[in-house]
Order: structure tokens, then sequence, then C-alpha cells
């Protein structure tokens, strides 16, 4: 008599970068038979990253320095990469037919440039008999004996194993919260901020390169570094990104404002001192403009109601020790997050009851939570999508 065959029948939650990517690498086995759940294709959240270009993730191969970048989720990290880092990343990318470069700043991309066609090859790996998309929204999972029962909008299911990996936005929290598990409350992480200085509203467009910012968190001080991006009545860019992540949970507003000082350039006070004494003829806009773009020197001069075109010689203490000020330690305030302008979503499964060897529950056996569903959330630069890539990864070994 002919042996039944038997399959482990597998439900993703999501198909964004960790849910697709889990389900590419579990497809493989061709005892795994894989039901992923999602209104969208495969990987979509993709397409967006890097500026279109696909930040897969970063060029640190010191797992310490590495999770430095995480404001939330560093010593969970820790366990996670070093079974799974950014150098394993990039050999599976290879694998998969998608050779990657070093960018100056350490970004690692694919060489194509482009996330779409990054898209594309990702998704051919899913093209197997053994993987079935279906686009419906999951609505409830049960545990039932030692079979989990997913419900949807349109129909119920039996698994094995379910992963949910729905990211920080729908209905993944309240399906985590209904099998037990607590939830720390979401917030807006990597945002734009609205500030109150309305002298700085005419900057729109204009970019301060390699700022050092400085904020106070929990009587703690905090410094990130990046380029700022001035927008209408707002900042935006990787360091005011990397500031808004690490005040995700704090309440800030027009009468509460959120305080930063940046220093805009590389030069201290002994340079710049030395510099004014050098240049007495030249006028003030020229000899400041050395420090920061033109733009940025000329609105910060209008404010203070100083002469930009006034020689350097007649520049007094007050008007200097301004503009000094200005480059070397500006205070700003921020009244508010910009709405739904979140990359990502701070919060979610607490990590205490996640098994960081393995990414499976702790309190149902079976059930895996992966991805920025899990209260981990990185800076700008690859490092989101290298949780996905790495919770998938230990999550698709580990189901057997």
């Amino acid at each position: 008599m002919a042996q039944e065959l038997t399959y482990k029948n597998i439900a993703v939650a999501g198909c964004g970068a960790a849910g697709a990517m889990a389900a590419l690498l579990l497809v493989k086995n061709p005892d795994n038979k894989v039901t992923a759940f999602d209104l969208n294709e495969p990987f979509s959240t993709l397409l967006p990253t890097g500026g279109g270009r696909c930040n897969i993730t970063y060029d640190e191969d010191d797992i310490k320095e590495f999770v430095k970048n995480y404001p939330r989720g560093e010593k969970f990290l820790l366990s996670v990469f070093s079974k799974f880092d950014s150098v394993k990343t990039r050999c599976l990318f290879d694998d998969l037919g998608i050779k990657t470069y070093v960018q100056e700043d350490k970004r690692i991309f694919p060489i194509s440039n482009s996330a779409l066609k990054t898209v594309e090859k990702l998704r051919k790996h899913l093209n197997v008999s053994n993987f079935i998309h279906r686009k419906e929204k999951v609505l409830a999972v049960e545990k039932n004996s030692n079979k989990f029962i997913i419900k949807t909008d349109k129909n119920s299911y039996c698994f094995d194993n379910v992963i949910i990996a729905s990211g920080g936005r729908g209905n993944g929290f309240e399906l985590a919260k209904s099998l037990g598990h607590n939830v720390i409350n979401p917030g807006p992480s990597l945002c734009a901020l609205d500030i109150k200085e309305s002298y700085l509203y005419n900057l729109a467009g204009v970019c301060l390169k390699g700022v050092e910012a400085s904020i106070i968190i929990n009587k703690r001080k905090k410094t990130c570094y990046g380029d700022i991006l001035f927008t209408h009545k707002s900042i935006s860019g990787p360091c005011i990104f990397k500031i808004s992540a690490l005040s995700a949970f704090e309440d800030f507003d027009t009468n509460n404002p959120l305080e930063f000082i940046l220093k805009v350039t590389t030069y201290n006070r002994d340079e710049i001192e030395i510099d004014i004494k050098n240049n007495l003829k030249k006028t003030l806009k020229n000899v400041f403009s050395k420090y920061a773009p033109e733009s940025f020197i000329t609105e910060i001069m209008k404010a203070n109601k100083i002469q930009p075109d006034k020689q350097t010689a007649q520049m007094n203490k007050k008007e200097k020790e301004i503009l000094i000020n200005s480059l070397l330690n500006l205070r700003l305030h921020a009244a508010g997050r910009i709405k739904n302008s979140e990359i990502v979503t701070a919060g979610g499964v607490d990590l205490n009851e996640i098994n960081p060897k393995t990414m499976e529950s702790k309190i149902v056996s079976g059930l895996y939570f992966i991805g920025e569903i899990l209260n981990i959330d990185g800076f700008t630069g690859g490092f989101n999508l290298q949780n996905c890539w790495s919770g998938a990864y230990i999550c698709s070994i580990n189901i057997i």
C-alpha cells in the first residue's frame, strides 16, 4: 500500500518583506505547503524603500554596533542577528539571483538600483505549486487542539503553523491580543516633524548635510547624525527621522514642544572665529555661507535683523554670537508629528513573549511573529528590513 503524502500546512498572515521572505524560504522544502493572506501582492512593501532603490540592509559585521541602530529591540536582536546578520543577508540575496553593492554611507542596495526589479525577482521564487496567495483579510486566528483555524472575510482554513507578519498597521495587533499576547501600544516612528520656528518656513527644499542633533529623552542626552531636509513648516530627512524614533513615545505639541539642538557644521568655534578674523573685508553672507547653505544663513540673518551684505568687520559681538550659535547650537522646537508620515511603527508584540532563537510565541506553540509587528524598530538605512530578513530566516528553519 502506498504511503500517504503528508504536508506541513503553514499560514502566513501578511505578505510584506518579512512574511513573503518567510514564505519564499519555506516553499523551498516541497513538504511545506504555504498559504499567504494579504490583499496586496507579495513584497509590495519593498517598492518605496530606499527611494525606490530598495535599501536591503547595512554594511556592519559587528553585531553589537549594528543593534545600536534600533531604539527598541536592541537586546532581543543581539540573539537574532547572531544567527542571521547582514553578511548572511547578502549571501541569501546573491543565492536568490540579486547581487548587491555597498554605498559610501554603508547602505546596501541591489546592483540594479531598482526596488521593482528586486521585487520581480523575489516573486519568481514564489511561483511554485506549494505556495498559495489568498487576497483575503484575516479576521481571526484560533488555536484548536494542535491546529490553527484562520477565519477570513471569505472563508475558514485549518493550518499546522501560523506566522503573523502583518506589520505595524492593520489588525495584526488585535490578532496577537486575541491569542493572549501583550502589545506595547504603537506609536509613529521615522516621521517628519512640525517646527515652531516660522523664520525657517521659507527654506522648503533646502538640505543641511551631516548635521549632529542632540535631544534629551528621559533625562538622558541622545545624539544622532545625518542630513536634514526643510519642507513646508516642517523638517524631514535621516537625522530628523532618528529624532522622531528616539522620541516616538514622547508627548509634545505647540504648548509643550520637543526641543532639540542642531550642529549644522563640522567646524568648531575656534575655527570659525579664526575664519572671521581672516575675512574682515568680506560680507557676512559670504563668510558664513562656507558653513551652511546661503539660503539658510540668509534666513537666520533676516530673523535676527542682521544685514547680510555688510562687512564682517562691522559685525558686533551680539550678531557674531547669534550667527555662530545658529551653526553650533541651533535650538529648534517640534510642535508635532506630520500625520501619516511615519515610515515604521514603534511598539508592537512584547518581545518578552517571543523566543529570539526561533521567533515562536512563548504563549502559543506553533505560532510565530516576525517583522514590524514586534516591538522592534530601527533607524533608516536598511535596519528595519534587516529585522524582517533575519526573523523570516530564523522562523523558516525552525518550523519543522
